[in-house]
C-alpha cells in the first residue's frame, strides 16, 4: 500500500523526481519558477514549501502535444471543455492534478489546486498559489521576450492580486485582439483578483 505524500517538502522531492526525465529547457523553467515563488514567498511571508512543491510540479506535462494532452487528460478523468479542446495546452495543468493525485498519492489540496490552474489562474487561489502563477509567468526568460512583463514582476513585489490581474488583463486583451476565445476561469480570476487588489 502505497503512503499518501502530505507533507509539502516530500512533495516537491517526489516531482523533482519525476521531472528529472523530462526535457532540459523544461526543467531548467522550472528551477526559475521555483526560485522566483521562493523570492515572492519571502517578500510576503507565506509558506516556502507550498510554494516551492507547487512550483516543482507545475509544469510535468508542458513537453506534451496536444493530442497527447487531450489522450491523457481522458485517460485521468480530467474534465475537458469546449475550451481546453480549442486550447488543449491549458490541459496540462489540470492533468498534473491529476496525475500527483492518482499515480503519485499526492494529498495536499493547496499544492493541487495551485498546480491545476495554473495556466488560467483560479478566483479562489490561496496567495501561495498566486506566487507559483505570478513566478512562472515572469520567468526572466519570458521578461526577455515580452519586457512588458516588468511591470507584472514589479507590482508583484507590491500586491500579488494586483500584479496577477495586471497579466490576465494583458492576456485577456491580446486574445481579444486577436480574436481569439477567452477561458471563462481567467476572465473570472482577472476579475476576483480586481477586486481584492489594495
Amino acid at each position: 500500500m502505497t503512503t499518501a505524500l502530505s507533507d509539502p517538502e516530500a512533495i516537491r522531492a517526489r516531482f523533482a523526481e519525476v521531472m528529472s526525465d523530462r526535457p532540459g529547457k523544461l526543467q531548467k523553467h522550472v528551477k526559475r519558477v521555483e526560485r522566483g515563488a521562493l523570492r515572492l514567498a519571502a517578500i510576503h511571508e507565506l509558506d516556502r514549501d507550498i510554494c516551492a512543491a507547487a512550483a516543482a510540479g507545475h509544469d510535468l506535462f508542458r513537453h506534451c502535444k496536444d493530442a497527447e494532452l487531450i489522450a491523457l487528460s481522458r485517460h485521468y478523468r480530467v474534465p475537458i471543455s469546449e475550451d481546453e479542446l480549442a486550447a488543449p495546452i491549458v490541459l496540462h495543468g489540470p492533468l498534473a492534478a491529476a496525475y500527483a493525485r492518482e499515480t503519485m498519492d499526492v494529498e495536499h489540496e493547496e499544492i493541487l489546486t495551485s498546480i491545476a490552474y495554473h495556466t488560467t489562474a483560479h478566483p479562489d487561489y490561496s496567495l501561495e498559489a498566486l506566487a507559483v502563477f505570478l513566478a512562472d509567468k515572469v520567468d526572466p526568460r519570458k521578461m526577455q521576450r515580452d519586457p512588458g512583463l516588468f511591470a507584472v514582476a514589479a507590482a508583484a513585489e507590491h500586491d500579488l492580486y494586483a500584479a496577477a490581474a495586471m497579466f490576465l488583463e494583458r492576456r485577456l486583451t491580446s486574445q481579444l485582439n486577436n480574436g481569439l476565445p477567452l477561458h471563462p476561469l481567467a476572465v473570472a480570476s482577472r476579475n476576483a483578483f480586481l477586486r481584492r487588489a489594495v
